[in-house]
Formats: structure tokens, C-alpha cells, sequence
């Protein structure tokens, strides 16, 4: 459930690129040549410099000028000087002249990564998702269940002997009663909503009896009467242009399309105005066929093209995305069978007004009948219904919303596969994809499922020749993600212990594959382990002469591919934004128009997503390379330094930035309040690059001098140093976690990533300085400024800390 949905790939984000300098003449160079060619003329050009007398005035003759011995020297010396400084310069230049900067360095495919690339099948992915898709499966039913159990039986089938399933007790809500109707008002404009799919011939699926009825997971119990108001996207903005322009919201529905914030945010919005209901509606702008001439496939609706059709609904939760996530009743600790909870109604991310999703069908009746009425000039309000005009109305009749849910307490069903580590069992790497589903869910998430099932059988392989991994693999199919995370993140709140001692990395898949263009989110320092892995797996979209990196490249035109931030709205939220563990989504995306309805099934993706599966097999070679770089590696592929270069452009977001615009170097200078954070940066930067040059030094010699040692053979400070190095890596990520949590939403604890409060699926840097900053506070910007500056330190502190009570001897090369 990454997205509401983008018809464009998007990525949260637009970090900047570095680039040098546009190509030019040399005068740069010269500039910094005429300094030293003159100082030669100067220095060594005679005895006395260039205007020495030559006539002998003791003699009365002319000579010519004599050099000592120390002169000679000193004239050698300098020559040899200025020919390096002119070397640097040239090579400078040449760096420095908008040259593309080379891509990073393949390393030779080990033994066991050689089988992952070559062992996966796109004949094997293929039944896995026909399976997966062969029936409605929403979580806590009795077909979620059933294929919890065979995911299980696979895993154990293909060699990961210790499987089982961890069940989880939630609060889940099931549809019992829905409708929407135009009851009052004009004749002609009343209207009953089917709140149906069509069935589609070509696609048989789509007429199963058991599809889940069109509702809102996590949505309130109950019923509303009132006029409709169109409010756009819904956003806090867009509800208050209309105050502004003098529509009472008080008492009516509000009817949003879907897109610009997370569904259950456009409710918070809703209910904060005064409405008593919410609508939500797919417009054919944004995810239909409309206006979309310039992309790959036909811009038609499904069946003829793979755009969203006129009775399709997206379905999906309602739960304030970036103010809880999980269980609603059990915030913060696990939802176990007997667990304490507290009221529905008590969570703070719980919206208290009943709500419908709507196809854009049903939807076209009530926009009619705003017409000519209130606001209908909104910017970028129109969307793509022909023969309305979109106006905000309200109607003039009532129209009554019925939603009648069954809250109840239900099992759910996480499957975990563990391999154990050999050489360093207490260390964990965590591999992620949930399997349940609104309907059938083809691409999301079935597709990442089938693709987990596939490198499991791979890793099986591995395991049956004898391989063990350096560390241990954990592999978990989570449950209920659809409802707000929830298997995860109840597994992350039972487990945070562990997980704060020993894990790694958690690597999450999601809707794996709804297209060919490649896209990667996460913490920046596992940034060059994913751009080394996919330049090591070929595009099958390109005849195989081009590799994943360099199609990911080619779609943005920039130096290095695109790297995106992390918000929410999947599984890595809790191990990133609660714990402080190293996370990583990826998948391939295009155009998909069916997200969370009845035609996210087998047909739509053997028609458009991937007909010939070769993109899912793509995908569990880069899932299963990523698994063994990280289980496998001596030093672990993060890279902090990628970290502090992104903080330093993050800090550009910010308000303050307006008010100085000085290099990094100069920030601590900056005055005010402000002094603090700018200098915790500076420290950090500090600290990177001094263990960012020390860990080269030590796979330097690693490779060089130990390449085919084991530990033990490894003399002992150099084990020593491996180790702590890796300690480090491990928990810098944890430094950013503050055990108090954001103001107001106290389960996210990330200082430097969090969703963006109004959005919910886009990613805040900076958060608490964010959100202070917006409110206007001066106490609150304290505040944040304060919890931000202590939690950089502590993560810089982290990457300095002594493991082993033993002072390293490596330890002179401090930055001044």
C-alpha cells in the first residue's frame, strides 16, 4: 500500500544532484597557474631574483649568476612541486568540467551471488501470483489464513526449516451495509449508487461472488444525512479556500478525489472543517485514461488499456497514516491475544466520521449536482469528467451515506522464515512483503509475494549446497499492511528489543512489479549497495545490453539515479520511524490504474503489468543480491557519509535557510537560537568522513592481504577493527530515535525522516523542525531545535563509540 496512486512514477523527494561546473576553456586553470609560474621567476629564476645586477662590483666584470649547492636543491624541489600542483590542477579541472561522474564500482559476483542472479524463473513467479490471486484474500479471513498456512508449507518446502507463523490479535473492521444516495432535491438529480464493479468477460475473476464489497478499512461505524460540498483533493488548504470564500461546511459530506494527501488525512481534514461524512473518488485525471496520450501503453480504460474503468473503486484505510500506525488499540505495544487496549474511539488515529470510497461513476451524479453552485473557479480543481463543471455546491438536496461496519478483535497471520548466520548469528538482516490484499491484488502486494516465494526457493538452493550466511536472514510475509501497517508493525512492537540489539537492515518489497521503470527509497546510507546491485542485473526490457541502473538512470537524465525518501504508507515504517533500523523499498512501477480494486488481478498483469514475468524475475535477483551484500559482506555496505551530504541539502529545505545561505563549513557561525544545529551538522560531517577514510583503509586490507581468511585467521586487531566497524554501522541509524517521539504523534521517533502530517505518504526531513516552523511557535522551534541537535549528536556519538571497552590504536586521524 505505498500510494494512493500516481499514474507517473513519482518519488518522494527532489534531492539535488552534484554536478560540476559546464564544460569551458581553460582560463580557470590558468588563473590558478599564474600565482606559481610567477613565484618560479621569482624564487628560483637566479640567486637574487630576476633583477639582480649582473656586473661584479668587487671585479668589475659581468657574470652571470651562481647557485649554491642549497639553491640547486631548492630549484629541483620547486620544479618538482609546481609539476604535481599543475597535475592536481589539471586533474581538477577535468573532474570539475561537467563530465559525467563514473558509475560505482562492480565487485566480482561471489559463488553464492552468482546462483541468485542465475537460479530465479519468471514459468516459477508466475503460478506463485496465479495462486496468490486465485481468490479474494483480505486480511483476518478465512482465505487469508489459507494462504498464510501455504506460504508457510512453501517456505518449508523449499529448505528454511525454521518457519513459522506469529499470530497477532488487532482490531480489524468488515463491511456489513453500504450505500449512497441522493435523496432530496430536484427529481432529476436524485441518484442511487451501485457501489459495484462491472464485471469484466476477459477477465473471470472479476465476477467472483466473494470480492470485498466497496468500504473504507478502518472507517467509522455509522450513517450521515447532508448536503455534498466538493472539496478537490481535500487537503487542509483546499477545505480552507472554501471557508474562505464563504461555504459552511458545518453539517455536510465532502466529497474528494483521490490523490495529494493519504485518504484517511483528507477525513482528518474533513471532520476538522465540520464535515459529518467523507467521499472519496478516483477521477479519470489522475488515474483513468484521461489526458494520458504521452505514455507507454493505450489511453484507454481496462480492459482496452490498463487505466482505471468507470465503475472501478479503490479501496483502502482510512487510519491517520502519519499519526498512528498498527493496531489502533494497542499503540505502541503488541496486539497479542490477551493484550491491554483501550477504545476504538481513544486512538488518535481514528477518524469519527462515517466514509464510502466511490468509482468515478458514481461519483459524476453528485458533481452534477453542484452545478453553478458555490466556488467553481478553484485552482487545478477540474479534473476529468466530461460535461461538468466542478463546483464546490454544497447540493441542494441531501444526500444520505450509509456505512455499517463490524469492528471486532481477529486474528491475523505473519509467516517468518529465519536462516541462521554463521559467522555472526546475533545479527540480522530482515526481508519484507505482505500478502494480504483488498481483493485479489495482482500488483499489490501478490507480486512482491510471489517474488519473495521465488528467492526463498533460491535461498533453499543456497542452504541445500551447504551455504550459510555471515549473518542471519530473517524472511517475513507480513499480515493486514493493507489496514495501516499492522502485521509489521505489531511484530516490530513484540519484538523491539531484539531488534534494537541485533537487526541490520530491512529491505521491503511492496507492490513489486506494475511496470519496467525502476524505483529505490531509503536511508541514504544504503544508497550505493542498491546502485551496485543493479548494475549487476540486465533490464529485460532492453534486449539485455543495458543494465537495471542504467534504464533508472536514463528516466530521470541525471548524473545518478534517483534515490527517494521514505514516508509512509508500507512495512519499512515501523523499522525505520519507530526503531531505527537501516530501510529500503523497491520496486518497478508503471502504468497502473487499477490499485486496490476488483481488476488488480492475474489478467491485468499478464495483459499490461508484466506479460512475460520477466521483470518479477528481475526483481528477486536485485532483492536476493541486496539479501546477500548485506548478509554476507565483512564490512556492511552502508555508507554514513552519504547520510551527513544528504542532511547538508535537507538543511536547504528549511525555513531558516532563507536567512543564511553560507557553505556547511560556515553554519555553526550562523547565530540565535540555531548555533546548536548547524554545529551538530559540521560534527557529523566531521565524523563521516574521518570513518568513511578509515573503513577504505581497512577492506583495502581486507581485500588485499586477507581476501581468503576466515575470522579466525584474521590477525586480531584487524578483527577487532572489522568488528567495530560494523557496530558502528549497525547503530548509527539508532542515534536519530528519540525515545520521546514527535510532538503529537509520540510512536514516530525519527528525528530526520517522518510522514509529512498532512500528507501522510510523502516524506518530512527534519520533522519536529518542520512542524514547528509551521506552527509559528517560538517555544515549539526550541524545542524541535533541541530534540533534533541531540539526536544528530547522539547518532554522530554512535558512530565513534568504543564496542569492545578497548581504546582503537587507529584512532590519530581526526579531521582538524
Amino acid at each position: 500500500m505505498p500510494q494512493d496512486y500516481a499514474a507517473v512514477n513519482q518519488q518522494d523527494g527532489d534531492l539535488e544532484q552534484r554536478q560540476g561546473p559546464s564544460s569551458s576553456s581553460s582560463k580557470p586553470t590558468s588563473s590558478y597557474l599564474e600565482p606559481a609560474l610567477k613565484w618560479i621567476a621569482e624564487a628560483v629564476g637566479s640567486s637574487k631574483g630576476e633583477n639582480a645586477p649582473l656586473i661584479n662590483r668587487g671585479k668589475g666584470t659581468l657574470d652571470l649568476p651562481r647557485k649554491t649547492i642549497r639553491k640547486i636543491i631548492v630549484t629541483v624541489c620547486s620544479i618538482v612541486g609546481v609539476i604535481f600542483i599543475i597535475g592536481a590542477v589539471i586533474t581538477w579541472a577535468v573532474m570539475c568540467n561537467g563530465e559525467e561522474p563514473k558509475a560505482p564500482p562492480k565487485k566480482k559476483l561471489t559463488d553464492p551471488e552468482k546462483i541468485v542472479v542465475g537460479v530465479p524463473s519468471s514459468d516459477s513467479v508466475r503460478e506463485y501470483l496465479r495462486t496468490y490471486t486465485s481468490e479474494p484474500h483480505l486480511a483476518g479471513t478465512d482465505a487469508d489464513k489459507r494462504q498464510a498456512e501455504w506460504t508457510r508449507d512453501k517456505f518449508l518446502e523449499f529448505g528454511i526449516s525454521d518457519t513459522k507463523i506469529e499470530t497477532y490479535y488487532p482490531l480489524l473492521n468488515y463491511p456489513l451495509e453500504q450505500r449512497l444516495a441522493i435523496v432530496s432535491g430536484p427529481e432529476e438529480l436524485r441518484y442511487e449508487a451501485s457501489l459495484k464493479e462491472d464485471i469484466v468477460d476477459e477477465d473471470k475473476t472479476s465476477s467472483n461472488p466473494n470480492a470485498t464489497a466497496i468500504f473504507h478499512g478502518y472507517s467509522k461505524n455509522g450513517t450521515a444525512l447532508g448536503p455534498v460540498v466538493y472539496a478537490n483533493y481535500g487537503r487542509f488548504e483546499d477545505f480552507q479556500l472554501l471557508v474562505d470564500r464563504g461555504i459552511n461546511l458545518q453539517g455536510t459530506i465532502a466529497l474528494m478525489r483521490y490523490g495529494g494527501a493519504f485518504r484517511g488525512l483528507k477525513l482528518r481534514a474533513a471532520e476538522q472543517f465540520g464535515c459529518i461524512g467523507g467521499l472519496v473518488y478516483s477521477d479519470p485525471l489522475d488515474d483513468g485514461p484521461v489526458a494520458k496520450q504521452n505514455y507507454d501503453s493505450p489511453a484507454k480504460a481496462y480492459p482496452e488499456g490498463p487505466w482505471r474503468p468507470p465503475s472501478s473503486v479503490q479501496r483502502g484505510s482510512v487510519q491517520y497514516a502519519s499519526i498512528v500506525t498498527g493496531d489502533p488499540t494497542t499503540p505502541g505495544w503488541a496486539a497479542t491475544e490477551n493484550a491491554e487496549r483501550i477504545e476504538r474511539d481513544e486512538s488518535p488515529g481514528m477518524t469519527q466520521i462515517p466514509s464510502l470510497p466511490l468509482s468515478y461513476k458514481d461519483a459524476l451524479p453528485l458533481l452534477r449536482a453542484t452545478q453553478s453552485r458555490g466556488v467553481c473557479d478553484g485552482e487545478d480543481w477540474a479534473g476529468g469528467l466530461e460535461g461538468i463543471e466542478y463546483c464546490s455546491g454544497p447540493t441542494e438536496g441531501d444526500v444520505y451515506l450509509a456505512n455499517i461496519v463490524e469492528d471486532k478483535i481477529t486474528p491475523i497471520w505473519n509467516v517468518i522464515g529465519r536462516i541462521e548466520g554463521n559467522e555472526e548469528p546475533d545479527r540480522a538482516i530482515i526481508l519484507g512483503n505482505h500478502r494480504d490484499a483488498w481483493v485479489f491484488g495482482a500488483v499489490d502486494p501478490s507480486s512482491g509475494s510471489a517474488a519473495m516465494l521465488e528467492l526463498v526457493r533460491t535461498l533453499g538452493i543456497l542452504v541445500k549446497k551447504g551455504w550459510k550466511p555471515r549473518r542471519t536472514i530473517i524472511i517475513a510475509s507480513w499480515d493486514a499492511e493493507e489496514y495501516g501497517m499492522v502485521g509489521s508493525t505489531e511484530w516490530v512492537e513484540d519484538h523491539r528489543d531484539w531488534l534494537n540489539e541485533e537487526a541490520i537492515a530491512y529491505v521491503n518489497v511492496d507492490m513489486g512489479v506494475g511496470g519496467s521503470q525502476f524505483m529505490a527509497r531509503g536511508c541514504p546510507s544504503l544508497r550505493q549497495v542498491v546502485y551496485e546491485v543493479t548494475r549487476e542485473v540486465l533490464d529485460p526490457g532492453s534486449n539485455n545490453d543495458q543494465t537495471i541502473y542504467e534504464a533508472w538512470r536514463q528516466q530521470t537524465n541525471e548524473d545518478t539515479p534517483e534515490f527517494g525518501l521514505l514516508g509512509s504508507g508500507s512495512d519499512f515504517i515501523g523499522f525505520i520511524s519507530h526503531i531505527g533500523i537501516s530501510s529500503l523499498d523497491f520496486a518497478f512501477r508503471g502504468d497502473y490504474g487499477v490499485y486496490h480494486s476488483n481488476y488488480d488481478s492475474f489478467h491485468w498483469m499478464e495483459k499490461f503489468g508484466d506479460p512475460t514475468f520477466k521483470y518479477h524475475e528481475t526483481l528477486v535477483k536485485i532483492w536476493g543480491l541486496l539479501a546477500l551484500r548485506l548478509a554476507d559482506d565483512r564490512i556492511l555496505p552502508l555508507y554514513p557519509g552519504d547520510y551527513s551530504t544528504e542532511l547538508g541539502k535537507y538543511v536547504k529545505k528549511l525555513p531558516i535557510y532563507e536567512s543564511f545561505a553560507g557553505p556547511l563549513e560556515t553554519y555553526e557561525t550562523f547565530g540565535g537560537p540555531y548555533k546548536p544545529f548547524f554545529k551538530s551538522l559540521k560534527k557529523l560531517a566531521k565524523a563521516t568522513r574521518r570513518f568513511e577514510r578509515r573503513r577504505g583503509r581497512l577492506e583495502g586490507r581486507l581485500e588485499d592481504e586477507f581476501g581468503n581468511a576466515t575470522d579466525t585467521e584474521l590477525p586480531s586487531v584487524i578483527f577487532k577493527r572489522m568488528k567495530e566497524a560494523n557496530e558502528r554501522l549497525m547503530h548509527f541509524e539508532r542515534g536519530f530515535i528519540d525515545p520521546d517521539g514527535l510532538k503529537d504523534r509520540p510512536w514516530f521517533k525519527h528525528v530526520i525522516y517522518a510522514p509529512e502530517i498532512d500528507t501522510g505518504y510523502s516524506s518530512q526531513v527534519f520533522p519536529a523542525l518542520a512542524e514547528a516552523f509551521k506552527s509559528g511557535d517560538t517555544e515549539q522551534i526550541g524545542l524541535a531545535i533541541q530534540q533534533t541537535t541531540s539526536r544528530i549528536a547522539a547518532a554522530t556519538e554512535l558512530l565513534k563509540a568504543d564496542y569492545d571497552g578497548d581504546d582503537d590504536e587507529d584512532d590519530d586521524d581526526d579531521d582538524d
